[in-house]
């Protein structure tokens, strides 16, 4: 796939920006996740089963089948709740994660060319926004979507439509940047550009089957990437 001059470029959060993720207890978060939606009166056995394949496929998973039979205020309510009880839980890696290598740089490069920056996140609203302050970065990004309730997580493309719209660029003029297969998937089912960090937690292999455009090794790549489709 080929780009045009890109205008906007949406990252992803954890492993892309920061490294936040080794400083949350996941397993932690999912326990209250689960718990968050037995409380709500969703079935168990059906949370149970759908919890098999981690916390962020489980948030996925149970709002695609609690969609078909509530509407959708009561949905939203229930991932609302959800999405509370776990964000306690990544407020708690906030002060100890760092920020990539080339984050900075790849930024600055970006607003000297006049492309405009946003974050599409699994990660909470709150959070993603308090790191991005605390690391004194958040003045270069015009939009930041975290976890929202009316929005379907990655692989689901929402999160990145919904951050170029409140960027003001059309996604065919943007570049999607993650390390993830999630992130990849996600920017390809809305046609969009994709470039991968190189990640340990990732296999390039499953970056290619997912239709990665590019793949780098660090973020301080990006602008020789960008330079290029310019």
């Amino acid at each position: 796939m080929t780009v045009l001059k890109p205008e906007g470029v949406v990252f992803d959060l954890d492993a892309t920006l920061v490294n936040l993720g080794g400083f949350v207890d996941w397993k932690e978060a999912h326990t209250r996740a689960i718990k968050a939606y037995i409380a709500c009166g969703c079935p168990e056995g059906m949370i149970h089963r759908r919890s098999e394949r981690g916390l962020f496929n489980m948030l996925n998973s149970v709002r695609d089948e609690i969609s078909k039979s509530l509407p959708e205020s009561e949905l939203k309510r229930i991932q609302g709740m959800v999405y509370d009880a776990i964000e306690s839980c990544e407020t708690e890696g906030v002060s100890h994660c760092q920020l990539m290598p080339g984050c900075i740089p790849s930024l600055e490069w970006l607003r000297e060319h006049e492309i405009r920056m946003g974050v599409a996140t699994s990660n909470s609203q709150i959070v993603a926004v308090q790191i991005l302050e605390l690391k004194g970065i958040r003045h270069f990004f015009t939009a930041v979507v975290g976890r929202r309730p009316e929005l379907r997580m990655k692989p689901y493309p929402d999160q990145i439509l919904k951050c170029f719209e409140e960027m003001g660029v059309e996604p065919s003029r943007g570049v999607v940047v993650g390390d993830s297969v999630k992130d990849v998937e996600a920017a390809k089912s809305g046609n969009i550009y994709a470039i991968a960090v190189s990640s340990i937690f990732t296999r390039r292999e499953a970056l290619e089957e997912a239709g990665v455009d590019r793949v780098i090794n660090e973020l301080g790549e990006l602008p020789g990437v960008l330079s290029v489709l310019s």
